[in-house]
Order: C-alpha cells, then structure tokens, then sequence
C-alpha cells in the first residue's frame, strides 16, 4: 500500500515487528501512531519515530543493506539450511530455532552475520563457537547439546517397545515433552540411555524416576518431572464420571494431567465405591454435596478444585443467555467459563442473581451493567474479563479493526495490523 498518498498522521500501525529501514520522511510524517513489539531501524531513520506516538517493545538499529531473516515461528534448520546463500543473514529470532546435529561451525559462520536472539536457540555444542560470535543481543535463551545426541523433534512416549529400539549409551535431546506412561524395566533404562536433555516437562513412574533423574544431561537442567504413582492408571483425556460411567467401577486410581468433571448424578456413595485415589493435575468440578467423600480420595488442598451447586454449566466456546434458560433451570446453576458468554439484554439481573450460585470465569462475558453487578456478586475466580455491552458498537468497530489487514474508518483514518510490516 502506498501510503504517501495518506493524509498526514491519518495512519495507525499494529504490528509484530515494524522494519523502518527504508522509510522516507514523508511516509513517516503519514503516521498517527504504532503499536509494535519490535521496531527496525537504521542510524538514518531512527530520528522518524519522533514524528509519531509509539507504544513499541524493542527497538534495534541496523543497516539497510543488511539481508534479514525474521523467525515468528518454530523452526528447525539442518545442513541444506546453510548452504548455497551469497550473502549472510541477520537473523531476528522471536521464536525457537532448533539446529539439527549436522549443521557445521563453517555453514553457520558463512550464513549467518549477526544473531538477534529475543526467543530460544537450541544447537549442537560443535557449533557454540560461531553462534556467541554472532551473537549482538541476547534477550531470550541459547542452549548447547551434546554433538553424539539424537535429536528427537516433538515428544516421546519411551516405553519397552521404544527402548528396544534404542542403542545402549544412547543420548538424546528431545524438544518436547518426555512420558513414560507405564513403568519400564529399570536395567534397560540404565543401560539404553547415556543422557536425556528434555527442553518439554517430564512425566514419569515413580518406579523409573530415581534412574531417569540420573540420566538427565547435567549440562541442560533439569526438567520439570512429574512423578505418576506405579499403582495408577493415567488418563490423557478429560474425564466426565457420570453415574452410568462409574457404575462398574471399584477401588480405581487414576491418574491425569486434564480436566476431570464430576456430574451431579453421582451420589456419594456411588463415588466412594468407585475411587479409591484420584491425582489430578488439572482442574476437577466437583458437585459440593460430595466434598467430604472426594476429599478421601483425592488431595484437595494441592489440586484445582471447584465444588459447585446446582446444575453445572460449563462454557468453552461461545453461549448466549437467555431468560428463557434461566426460567427453565430448576434450583440453581454454577457457571464455569473459559469461552465467551454474552448475556442478552432482557435477562432480568435479578433473576440471574437468584439462579447463578457462582461464577468461574477464565474467559469472556459480555453483559449489561445491572447484570455484571449481579454476576460479579456471584463470582468466586475471575481470571478472565468481563465486557459492558453498552460500549458493544465502539468495540465491535474496534474488534473489526484488529481482524481485518486493512480498516479504513469514517474519519478518514486508516488502521493495519499485520504480523511484520515494512514500512
């Protein structure tokens, strides 16, 4: 777009990263304000960023002639990614940059100028050298490993079928996250693997955890590990207990790292015949007449959990309320949102007081001020936001201005967001 058409300062810029290196005073002087998390410049156009209000994170001079890679967005680069290039790169990193093990020293120095670094660099040691040379800024993270490693992009899942598979001493360097879902021999553990360098989190049987900690590469860290009782069985998917899904169970541990919802149905002696133990590293709804039996069988004072009244509405898209369902519930309702609640207009903010006997909101819910005041008086955890509709038309004209690339509006003013943005 050419904006030296633009009148002046009629131009509002959103943007990841801004480069102003060849910006001229006149499109400069066409600017209203920018709002940027990283803004590009050379010696001769910093002084431009006077001529306009700016809210901007990082500001980073540099050369025009100087060819940029900007990385937003995970990225591994192996040998090809360096070679075969006639003129350096300056490499803008906001991201997670990954050098696989049969990148050279010689392919880094010849290809990369100079590294801004505002996210993380995960390399191979043998390259360690070119990379603290190249290095200018260094807001973010640089972690070397170990050369012989076997680099495993994403997560791993080690059972015996895995360490079968593997060759004694091996090292490894996995990116993602670690599991051992179920215990594995511990000789074959100790003896297939050299050393683990894990950037993820670690879950792990607690039979294994004592030779999987010893195996943790000294250089890297250590992990965050969880450790899963070897009498537990894990579940990787919310879980939703009915009374008819429970029926057959007796005695269960269980084990998950998702969300567990306990329906109304469920009395307590039906839960206390099913569970014997739950661990649970997410959040669990629990209706509140079961309190005292699920305290039995699961730790609450170290796990998430929401006992709530009534009927249980859980929210995780998007939901209008209307009278209409208000009228219709018997008793009460919990509210429990992580989407986007809006409420309509005519729902009477006293019968949403009387039929709400609380509100969780991780998320967003738009209303009315009489009814916010009554769902604020309802509400235990607000970790989210809540929206008064009566500014609805300002923000809709707002929220179309953030989607859209381009938005001109009434006033002749011209909005852009955009991820990068060259100037």
């Amino acid at each position: 777009m050419n904006l030296d058409e633009r009148a002046p300062r009629s131009v509002r810029i959103n943007c990841g990263t801004l480069d102003m290196r060849e910006t001229t005073e006149q499109v400069a002087s066409r600017i209203l304000h920018v709002n940027a998390g990283t803004v590009l410049v050379t010696p001769e156009t910093r002084d431009f960023l006077s001529m306009f209000s700016n809210n901007m994170g990082t500001l980073i001079e540099v050369s025009k002639e100087v060819r940029l890679k900007t990385v937003m967005a995970d990225e591994i680069m192996g040998r090809d990614a360096f070679s075969g290039e006639a003129e350096p790169f300056l490499i803008l990193n906001m991201s997670n940059i990954t050098l696989e093990p049969d990148v050279t020293a010689e392919g880094v120095d010849e290809s990369w100028s100079e590294i801004i670094n505002m996210g993380n660099i995960l390399y191979p040691e043998h390259v360690a050298g070119p990379i603290t040379n190249k290095l200018t800024s260094n807001m973010g993270g640089l972690v070397s490993y170990r050369a012989s490693a076997q680099l495993i992009n994403g997560d791993v899942v080690l059972d015996e079928v895995y360490l079968a598979a593997l060759a004694d001493g091996a090292d490894l360097v996995i990116t993602g996250n670690l599991k051992i879902p179920e215990p594995v021999p511990n000789d074959a553990l100790d003896r297939k693997l050299n050393t683990v360098h894990v950037r993820g989190n670690v879950l792990c049987r607690a039979g294994n955890v004592r030779v999987l900690r010893s195996k943790y590469d000294p250089g890297a860290g250590t992990p965050q590990t969880t450790v899963v009782p070897d009498d537990h069985e894990v579940i990787e998917r919310d879980l939703l207990l009915t009374a008819g899904s429970i029926r057959s169970w007796k005695g269960r541990k269980v084990y998950t790292a998702v969300n567990v919802t306990i329906h109304e149905d469920i009395d307590a002696d039906a839960l206390d015949r099913a569970l014997d133990s739950l661990v649970c590293t997410g959040k669990v709804l629990c209706p509140e007449p079961l309190s005292e039996v699920f305290s039995g069988v699961c730790d609450t004072l170290n796990t998430d959990v929401f006992f709530y009244e009534g009927a249980l509405w859980v929210v995780e898209t998007d939901l209008t309320l209307r009278q209409s369902r208000l009228d219709l519930i018997d008793g009460t309702a919990t509210l429990y949102n992580s989407g986007n609640v809006t409420i309509e207009e005519d729902v009477d903010a006293g019968v949403l007081y009387d039929r709400l006997a609380a509100v969780y909101n991780w998320g967003t819910i738009t209303c009315f001020p009489d009814q916010m005041s009554a769902v604020e008086a309802r509400t235990v955890v607000n970790e989210g936001t809540m929206h008064d509709a009566a500014e609805g038309a300002e923000s809709d004209e707002e929220a179309q201005g953030e989607q859209g690339e381009h938005e001109e509006h009434e006033d002749g003013t011209l909005t852009i967001n955009a991820g990068n943005y060259k100037l």
